[in-house]
This record gives C-alpha cells, sequence and structure tokens, in this order.
C-alpha cells in the first residue's frame, strides 16, 4: 500500500445533494482538526492506537 493522502477536495455544480452535503461537512471537520493529509498508514496507526486504549 502507497502512503499517500486521502483528499477531500471536491469539484461540483451547485446542485446539492446528501452525499455532496456529507462530503463537504467531511472537508471541513478534517481541516478543522489538521488531519485532511493524513495518510492511510497515519489512519492505521490512529485506529491500532485507539483499539489499545479501549482494551
Amino acid at each position: 500500500m502507497t502512503n499517500t493522502p486521502i483528499q477531500f477536495n471536491i469539484n461540483s455544480d451547485a446542485t446539492e445533494t446528501p452525499g455532496i452535503s456529507a462530503l463537504e461537512k467531511t472537508s471541513k471537520i478534517a481541516n478543522k482538526y489538521n488531519i485532511s493529509d493524513m495518510s492511510q498508514d497515519d489512519i492505521n496507526t490512529e485506529i491500532a492506537e485507539s483499539r489499545k486504549s479501549s482494551d
């Protein structure tokens, strides 16, 4: 697996759909918490750490 960020940037017309709204909200949250540039490896590390703390 490559270590590339998952981008939430989208280009769309003015059509509002539930999916587009969800992606826009996700993008805002990711930017707010500075996680928009996380790689898949970073995400997997965060998940693993979270699981350790719940044991």
